[in-house]
């Protein structure tokens, strides 16, 4: 077992300071704290702070275990699956100068669960209501009907295909659009937050097509790869495979990829909305999720990766105190341990 603390990531779209008491304030903006084995973010180890859990073999294709902090909306993006990554990271590395897309090999599924109330947009809203906001908002007859009528990737591309003069006034009409079709007020106030962060950016129109969700503190929402999706606000507990691959659509000054992200797009898969539960373990993700409060005990069974987060109050594991913001990280040929937690804890358990 090793004790690990997170590795933080500053993306613009954090809050400032947001992360803490998991981790030092830094007076800047705290989007991400990693704890896994990912070359692009791995933890440190609390023995020795010069080595990570990259440099322990034994923890490769553990779980990782972010959390996120976000005031701003995230990119609409799509990870790719286990098929895909392994083509794309593959082509990457044959043309090594050039923009490389994809970070690893593996497929990113994940699932999100909220510590905040947490707006996302995933999977695709019902082509009939998307429709019918872009023509309140004053979109060519074209366009409207290729998004009420066509496969979801041609109304993608056929939105982020639009100039900037034929965006921009669809865009400005799209709030008020959305209000005169009857969306929920939740629903409308997570897409004008979008629309205040990226004016004049066509994934704005591609955010009609998405389905939102506003999770409540304890439910979750697992988004398997293939998904289209954007997170928009909030504080969350997120775990997923070891991967980063990520292909943007849109919404980021960063690179993207509109045809491998559209080419990564699996209509066979959708968002699974999960209500609060001690246990959650959906089928389509490779791990499952314990949520402990105050008291609890339970065994983490050996024969998997193991991760066990302090949230709050201290957390005990075999005997080791762990502090907020520190997790315990178990490889499967370590023993059961027991997790009793003082406060709030998490413990992820991968499938292998």
């Amino acid at each position: 077992m090793e004790v690990v603390t997170g590795a933080l990531k500053d993306y613009a779209w954090g809050v400032v300071d947001g992360l803490v008491p998991w981790c030092e304030p830094t007076a800047a903006a705290q989007a991400e704290l990693w704890f896994g084995a990912h070359r692009a973010g791995a933890s440190p180890l609390v023995r020795d702070p010069d080595r990570s859990l990259a440099d322990l073999p034994v923890h490769d294709g553990m779980p990782l275990v972010k959390l996120l902090a976000a005031s701003a909306p995230l990119s609409i993006q799509v990870h790719p699956d286990a098929a895909r990554a392994a083509t794309g990271f593959a082509a990457d590395r044959a043309k090594p100068h050039a923009q490389r897309r994809y970070s690893d090999d593996a497929e990113k599924a994940e699932m999100v669960v909220a510590l905040t109330p947490f707006d996302a947009h995933a999977g695709w809203r019902d082509p009939t209501d998307a429709a019918d906001v872009l023509r309140r908002a004053g979109a060519a007859p074209g366009i409207v009907d290729v998004v009420h009528h066509a496969d979801r990737s041609e109304a993608v591309r056929a939105l982020l295909s639009l100039s900037s003069a034929e965006t921009e006034p669809v865009e400005r009409q799209l709030v008020p659009a959305a209000v005169a079709a009857r969306w929920q007020p939740s629903e409308v106030s997570a897409l004008a937050r979008v629309a205040a962060t990226h004016p004049r950016d066509t994934g704005v129109l591609v955010t009609v097509l998405l389905q939102h969700f506003q999770l409540q503190p304890g439910t979750a929402l697992a988004v398997p790869a293939g998904v289209v999706h954007s997170y928009v606000s909030g504080i969350a507990l997120e775990v997923m495979t070891s991967s980063d691959n990520v292909l943007r659509l849109g919404l980021t000054p960063k690179p993207i990829a509109v045809a491998d992200a559209l080419a990564a797009i699996r209509t066979d898969r959708s968002p699974l909305l999960l209500a609060e539960s001690d246990h959650m373990s959906p089928i389509q993700m490779p791990f499952s999720v314990q949520l402990l409060d105050a008291r609890m005990t339970v065994t983490a069974a050996a024969g998997h990766h193991r991760v066990v987060l302090c949230l709050a109050a201290g957390c005990d594991v075999a005997g080791v105190a762990l502090a907020p913001g520190q997790a315990a990280v178990l490889p499967p040929g370590d023993p059961d341990v027991l997790v009793a937690a003082a406060g709030r804890a998490v413990v992820v358990t991968g499938s292998s």
